[in-house]
């Protein structure tokens, strides 16, 4: 009978033009219902049942946010030192650079060998008359 409404707690449904009550009332409020046959009071609760086995793993959930960035480190030990690079092509040449400083004065040289001796001159013009000398003292006199 589609009038019929069967005692289900909490949200109503409409079906074949009646209600029906989704979950069992569990006899706590049959206000709202008419329960098949009346239900008396709840009881008390039963032991716990033995555990059940395990279940199988989940799926892997969605990569998570990136963390924030890490405090940097100390400065490690140099490494070792490589081996030598080849040698490079020649440059160009350079501009000449300015004139230096003049440099100190050297030491004296040692005393160079005898000359050979010179020839006799000629014999050269005479000279002009020389002045006259001052008259000399008088000589003693003599007997």
């Amino acid at each position: 009978n589609s009038s019929q409404i069967f005692c289900l707690k909490n949200h109503l449904i409409q079906q074949y033009g009646g209600y029906a009550y989704i979950d069992p009332c569990g006899g706590q409020d049959c206000s709202v219902c008419r329960c098949f046959p009346e239900k008396g009071s709840r009881g008390q609760p039963g032991e716990l049942g033995a555990q059940g086995p395990i279940g199988s793993l989940g799926s892997t959930g969605p990569a998570g946010l990136p963390g924030e960035k890490g405090q940097r480190g100390e400065n490690g030990q140099p490494g070792p030192a490589g081996e030598k690079g080849d040698k490079g092509p020649t440059g160009v040449p350079g501009f000449p650079g300015l004139d230096g400083v003049p440099g100190l004065p050297g030491s004296e040289g040692p005393r160079g060998k005898r000359g050979v001796d010179g020839c006799n001159g000629s014999r050269g013009d005479p000279g002009f008359p020389g002045e006259n000398g001052y008259i000399g003292p008088r000589g003693p006199y003599v007997c």
